[in-house]
């Protein structure tokens, strides 16, 4: 009943649910766009890739200090400190097999059984699974009329003695909102003020459209450096998910926390891939992020022109940083698509999948019924022929 319970509370992620199912139609010879995907269709810089070739030739096989490679570390406070503009050390950083295991570090470092972390939704439903994971409790703070962002009046209503940390991710996934600075400035003094831990899931920080500012919580209250978890990844801007490279930054007695329960559930984060990513933290390939942010500019564009022309579905905010759409699709559930009966956002996904050849991830694995999250990570032409394909179908609703 135990374990029963446990995979209960922690089910299976429905963005993998999703992949899974446009794999297993692409296997049957079945072409599917990708609106799913969580990831840049572009290849990893050539230097990455050259860097990961030479690591591979050379003495880099064993394991390295549970906290990341010096060299790394040392490379990513310097390139943490420039981005936010908080100063960082070496000893303040930890390199993490992914950003999602930081989290996850994050999480058991700071909850006891029963502590409560305040979750925005809509949400990355690997927040909530994590703090149950940790044996803590999520508790959800309604965004959908805040602009996909925390207010903090909410916050302070949802607070409660038990409230050890609040979850702020920001570019937004799936949402694409980013936290305007004056709004964060709000969020860290209230957390600082209540002793409220911040975690503060950047991963798409450096993928945010032309004239919208990304800001770090402690370069606009200071006193909240000591209260805030910066979580960081190589994954999104330099291409290379399934390297499964992030790191976090924090006070070093937390970080040094970090380091002992990473010392006992992954070791170390692949040495050769450590030694590959050096000269992305270092800054010698910011021109390819900024490529990817030019590139996804054009994409957003693209897909926003597209969307003024497909009916029963409309933008639920304008994205303006990571690479999702969250679409409302409420005026489509509970009539038919081409015959084909549409009572939820699940079935509406397999729909669309089946008639559009389009997949799409249902907006109930960030919380949300009647949305969906559309992703424009991928090749303009493909953007085009499947935002096609969707306003021919939803021509067939009845």
């Amino acid at each position: 009943m135990r374990l029963a319970a446990r995979a209960h509370s922690v089910s299976g992620s429905k963005t993998s649910g999703t992949r899974n199912k446009a794999e297993a139609l692409r296997a049957q010879g079945v072409e599917i766009i990708n609106f799913a995907a969580g990831e840049l269709d572009l290849a990893p810089p050539a230097e990455v890739l050259r860097a990961l070739h030479t690591a591979a030739d050379g003495d880099t096989h064993r394991y390295t200090d549970t906290a990341g490679l010096p060299a790394l570390r040392t490379a990513l406070a310097e390139r943490i400190s420039r981005l936010s503009a908080v100063p960082y050390e070496a000893g303040e950083v930890i390199v993490t097999t992914g950003a999602k295991h930081g989290l996850h570090l994050a999480a058991l470092a700071l909850l006891d059984p029963g502590d409560q972390a305040l979750v925005p939704n809509p949400g990355w439903g690997t927040f909530a699974a994590q703090i149950r994971i940790a044996g803590g409790e999520p508790v959800a703070v309604d965004t959908s009329d805040t602009g996909f962002v925390p207010d903090v009046d909410r916050l302070e209503a949802l607070r409660t003695p038990r409230t050890r940390m609040l979850v702020l991710n920001t570019p937004n996934n799936p949402t694409g909102a980013v936290c305007p600075p004056e709004q964060l400035a709000r969020i860290a003094a209230w957390a600082v003020a209540h002793r409220v831990w911040i975690v503060f899931d950047e991963c798409y920080g450096e993928l945010v459209l032309p004239g919208v500012t990304h800001a770090h919580p402690a370069a606009l209250v200071p006193e909240a450096r000591e209260l805030t978890i910066g979580i960081g990844s190589f994954s999104k801007s330099f291409a290379v998910t399934g390297w499964r490279a992030g790191h976090v930054h924090g006070p070093r007695p937390l970080i040094d926390v970090l380091k002992n329960l990473q010392s006992h559930t992954a070791s170390n984060v692949t040495s050769v891939v450590q030694h590959a990513l050096l000269p992305a933290a270092r800054g010698e390939l910011d021109g390819f992020t900024a490529q990817a942010r030019d590139i996804l500019a054009r994409r957003h564009a693209r897909v926003a022109e597209a969307l003024t022309t497909i009916g029963h579905i409309r933008p639920a905010a304008t994205p303006q940083g990571a690479f999702y759409y969250f679409l409302d699709v409420r005026q489509v559930l509970g009539r038919k698509i081409g015959g084909v009966p549409v009572p939820d956002t699940d079935t509406l996904t397999g729909v669309l999948m089946e008639q559009a050849r389009i997949a799409v991830t249902p907006g109930t694995a960030f919380g949300a019924e009647g949305f969906v999250r559309l992703s424009y990570a991928i090749a303009e032409d493909r953007i085009a022929e499947g935002l096609d394909a969707l306003r021919e179908v939803m021509t067939h609703v009845e």
